[in-house]
């Protein structure tokens, strides 16, 4: 299963690095890397901890091989749904609030912009740009909602179009407003995804919105995850929900100018 890597600057430079060697070679040593990049064996073997819960490769003994086709671990979108269902529907409902009718919206892919997908049903004459086929299946029953699928190759892992075809096509239209989701949001890394394969679709989609709403749940406050997609200050408005543990790192979110909606 994918998901987000927890770290600071530093960590996310050495995973970098981790995977670029793994992409080469096929496999690492631990103590040949941690001498080549002047850290403890300790902390490396933190990091490939990390990304095999990531899902990027498979720790042996005393190193790391590169993931086979063979052992990626297939999670249903129904399971995912499900982590943190109710934070996720009403961090949906808030943010669907922020949409009127009449408004162009990019909607991104992800578990929490699908339960915003469904939230928008309600609304009236709607124009909905998505790369997500989750997306457009939520909103194909709705005649009152116009749907724009880009075109582009189709990712069956993450179950989008992607390619410069995408990208392309983003380039015609200039949204009112973009819901996008993320894996980790942190005020100084910024907000970051493992999803590598849609980061330069995703730095489009936040070019061509007026008004960029991001919307995450708690666990993902404060986490740094593989690929950094853009600044805390280019999105207008952070949807979450509010947990003790997350309240003093939505504080300072606001006190940089982010518009924070806690729920």
């Amino acid at each position: 299963m994918n998901t987000v890597i927890t770290g600071d600057k530093n960590q996310v430079q050495r995973r970098t690095v981790i995977l670029d060697t793994l992409n080469r070679h096929g496999v690492l040593r631990v103590l040949e890397l941690s001498k080549d990049l002047g850290v403890s064996a300790v902390t490396i073997r933190k990091d490939l901890e990390e990304l095999e819960q990531a899902g990027f490769l498979v720790r042996t003994h005393g190193g790391a091989h590169k993931l086979q086709a063979d052992e990626q671990v297939a999670v249903d979108y129904e399971s995912r749904m499900q982590v943190k269902r109710e934070e996720k529907k009403r961090i949906a409902a808030a943010a669907a609030d922020c949409i009127n009718e009449g408004d162009f919206v990019i909607v991104n892919v992800g578990t929490t912009c699908s339960y915003v997908s469904e939230e928008l049903k309600s609304k009236k004459r709607l124009t909905v740009v998505t790369n997500a086929l989750q997306i457009l299946n939520n909103l194909s029953s709705c005649p009152w909602i116009s749907t724009i699928f880009l075109g582009g190759r189709f990712n069956t892992d993450m179950q989008i179009s992607v390619g410069d075809e995408v990208t392309e096509q983003l380039g015609k239209y200039i949204a009112d407003k973009l819901i996008m989701g993320m894996d980790g949001v942190d005020l100084e890394m910024g907000a970051t995804t493992y999803n590598h394969v849609e980061d330069s679709i995703m730095r489009q989609m936040i070019a061509r919105a007026k008004e960029r709403i991001l919307v995450v749940d708690d666990s993902k406050i404060g986490r740094v995850s593989f690929a950094r997609i853009a600044d805390l200050t280019d999105f207008h408005t952070i949807v979450t929900n509010h947990t003790d543990a997350n309240a003093a790192a939505l504080d300072q979110m606001r006190r940089r100018g982010i518009k924070v909606i806690a729920v």
